[in-house]
């Protein structure tokens, strides 16, 4: 068995600490869900540790992400629909208060065995899992983002997006007629 910091971890990309609900971190772990939806985020490519939220809830993922895409309501509904089969209305609601959004195309993601916050929290006794996004390359942070690097992984999936990206350059070009 690999760790992160062997394999799947990139020391030039940012690493953050995210939370998801448990829903969308099966849904990942099993290939369905490849892009994740967020209405303001973090713009470049990054890698994170996602914590899976509720009362059972821990890190047991690790994802590397492409830079966000953002556009209108429509635009995003339409690319959502097309590439991860989600429903158009129910991604149109969700960014329509603003008519704008991101989507964040999720590149790869392993599996690793739950480390729970009471685990986190005895390396860095006052982490608080985020609501957006914690940087972990940070001097405060390295002793949890050295030991989260150390952790063994497997079902490592890679999303292929050469052709997705194609079909996102079409929606995105025919929304601006």
């Amino acid at each position: 068995m690999c760790t992160i910091k062997d394999k799947v971890y990139d020391p030039f990309l940012p690493t953050l600490l995210i939370s998801l609900h448990e829903e969308y971190v099966k849904e990942i772990l099993t290939g369905q869900k490849i892009i994740e939806y967020r209405k303001s985020f973090f713009k470049d490519s990054f890698q994170a540790f996602v914590y899976t939220t509720g009362s059972n809830g821990g890190i047991q993922l690790f994802i590397k992400c492409a830079p966000l895409i953002r556009s209108n309501a429509a635009t995003l509904a339409q690319i959502g629909q097309e590439i991860q089969k989600d429903d158009y209305a129910e991604i149109y609601d969700y960014f329509m208060p603003k008519n704008d959004g991101c989507i964040i195309p999720i590149l790869k993601s392993c599996a690793l065995k739950k480390i729970s916050l009471k685990q986190l929290r005895a390396v860095l006794p006052e982490i608080v899992v985020p609501q957006k996004y914690l940087f972990l390359d940070r001097p405060d942070k390295k002793d949890l983002l050295d030991f989260l690097l150390k952790q063994e992984y497997d079902n490592l999936f890679i999303n292929k997006w050469d052709e997705r990206y194609a079909k996102i350059r079409q929606i995105v070009e025919e929304n601006k007629k």
